[in-house]
Parts: structure tokens; C-alpha cells; sequence
């Protein structure tokens, strides 16, 4: 399955502002807390990226059911009424 990219429009700001707090406060926080930051960042991209591909799959699942429910519809179409039920 490809990567889902989220459109930007939707995307989080906070891992580029985490990333950038990062690089501006290195002297002040260190390595850990660079690392701390950046890791941060990188879970939310990573979450975004989850949704975005549940989304997707919710999108193909509903298709499949539209599909499945049309052929359904049709195939009951062709079946001989019967009073009998």
C-alpha cells in the first residue's frame, strides 16, 4: 500500500515549530532535549500519516459496499418473486 501523504492544508504545524524550538534552543536544552523535540515532531508526522491512510481505507471500503450493495440490489432484481415467502 503507498503512503498517504496528508494535504498540507491539514497538516500539523507543531513538528516544524518543535523542530525549529530544537535547533534554536540547543545550547539551552542539549542533545537529550534536541532528541526529546525531534522525536516529538516525528510522532505526530507519524499520526498524521496513520489517519491519513485509515481515511483512505474507510474511502475504499465504502466504494466496495456501494459496489456490493448495487450488485446485490441487482441480483435480486433478476430472482423470480415467489408468494410463497
Amino acid at each position: 500500500m503507498p503512503k498517504k501523504v496528508v494535504p498540507v492544508e491539514y497538516q500539523s504545524r507543531a513538528p516544524e515549530q518543535l523542530r525549529d524550538l530544537a535547533h534554536a534552543c540547543a545550547d539551552k536544552i542539549g542533545p537529550n532535549g534536541q532528541t526529546v523535540l525531534r522525536d516529538a515532531a516525528a510522532e505526530i508526522e507519524g499520526s498524521e500519516e496513520a489517519y491519513a491512510a485509515l481515511v483512505s481505507e474507510i474511502h475504499v471500503l465504502r466504494e466496495k459496499l456501494a459496489r456490493t450493495e448495487r450488485n446485490l440490489q441487482a441480483t435480486l432484481r433478476l430472482v423470480p418473486r415467489s408468494s410463497s415467502f
